[in-house]
This record gives structure tokens, sequence and C-alpha cells, in this order.
């Protein structure tokens, strides 16, 4: 197995370790059972597109930073800091890893109410680059602070910026017109919301914004976590 494999393999082994994917479907299995029960109910696509869309991003968001706050605490990225290895493996791998469990539990509160009716493929692309987003989101912000308690008190008007902007914008509490095209997770949503309710969507844009904003935000995140963390 080459040099990314290994390290992506490790990073779910942490993840297991320290019960982030436990409580990612523990989490999600309540939201599922909730939604299960609620599945007759008229307008319940809005709910699920809504719960979709914190779901990943909680996921990508918070607990990418809880594991390396605790990798941190028990020595472990500073051991691999003194030895030869790829900060890009390494960032990637941990992006990947959390995000894509991010993805499956967006899926599994997909299946709860749609089962198969829905188009799982666009689905899938959308929640997932929610979660990387806001994963490598996660790990820009994580440098700020020094801790997890100030870090979570740090992201509170961020992550509400990030994801509650989109989210009343898709619910109808706020009209942002042409803005909402700025939005990072903006194209994710559309794609969430086109698989779930079928609301006609611009994939060009959608497409395109996934394709702008993941490197864009992987660039910023690199640099800065290179500068603070490995670097400090």
């Amino acid at each position: 197995m080459n040099s990314f494999g290994s390290q992506l393999k490790w990073q779910f082994v942490l993840l297991q370790k320290n019960s982030i994917i436990a409580v990612s479907f523990a989490v999600t299995l309540m939201y599922g059972l909730v939604l299960y029960f609620l599945r007759d109910i008229n307008g319940l696509d809005k709910l699920v597109v809504a719960l979709v869309l914190n779901d990943p991003s909680v996921i990508g968001y918070f607990f990418i930073a809880l594991a390396i706050y605790i990798e941190l605490k028990h020595q472990i990225l500073q051991a691999i800091f003194v030895t030869p290895f790829n900060l890009h493996h390494l960032l990637i791998s941990k992006v990947i890893s959390i995000s894509l469990i991010g993805a499956i539990c967006s899926l599994g509160l997909a299946f709860s109410v749609k089962g198969f009716d829905f188009n799982i493929v666009l689905f899938a692309v959308g929640s997932l680059s929610i979660s990387i987003l806001s994963a490598l989101l996660g790990l820009y912000m994580l440098t700020f602070s020094d801790e997890i308690l100030k870090f979570t008190m740090t992201s509170i008007p961020v992550f509400l910026v990030f994801v509650n902007l989109p989210l009343i914008q898709y619910l109808g509490v706020l009209e942002l017109g042409v803005v909402k095209y700025i939005l990072p997770i903006q194209g994710s949503l559309d794609l969430i919301d086109y698989a779930i309710s079928g609301t006609p969507v611009n994939f060009v844009y959608a497409l395109c914004s996934i394709v702008v904003f993941i490197p864009l935000f992987y660039w910023l995140a690199f640099h800065r976590f290179s500068g603070k963390i490995v670097h400090q």
C-alpha cells in the first residue's frame, strides 16, 4: 500500500479509536429514526435537506478539529512532525476520511425518508462536497485556537454564516438574490435539493462552484495549518 493509502487507513483507525465514527453514526441514527416516523408528512423534503446540510457540515467542521486537538494532546501529531512526512497526504487523508463519514451519514438520513426514490449520485456529490468544504474550513479555523472550547466559541459566527446563511435563503426566510451564488456551499446545496425534491438546478454553476471552492479552501487551510501548527 502506498504512503497515502496507509495514511488514509490510519486516519480511519484514529477516528474509530477516538469514537468519532461511533458518535457520528449514533447521532445520524437518532435523526434517521425521527425522519422515518415523519416520512408521510407533507413538505418533509425541506426538513431533510436542512438536516442533510447541517449533519455533514457539523461532522466535517467540528469533528476534524476535535480529532486534531486529541492528536495534539496525546502528542501524536508532534511525533509525526519530527519525521519525514508529506503534509498534503496528512491533511487530504484527514479531510477525506471525515468527509466520507459525513457523506455516509447524510445518505443514511435520505434513505430513512426517501428509500431509493432520489438521485443518489448527485446527492452524494453534494453532501460529500459540503463535508469536504466544512472540514477544510475547520482545519483553517482551528489554527486560531489552542483548545477545543476556544475553537467552538470562535467558530460560532463563522459557522453560522457558512451554513445558516444559505439555509435561511433555501427556506425562504431571507432573499439574498445574486449574493447567494458566492456562498461556498450554495452549489452543493442546490445539488442536494435537486436530488431530493427535483427543484430545477443550474448544473454548470453547481459543479463549477464545487470545483472552485474546494481547491481554494484547501489552499487556505494548507498554508495556515503549515504555518501555525506544523512550524510553530
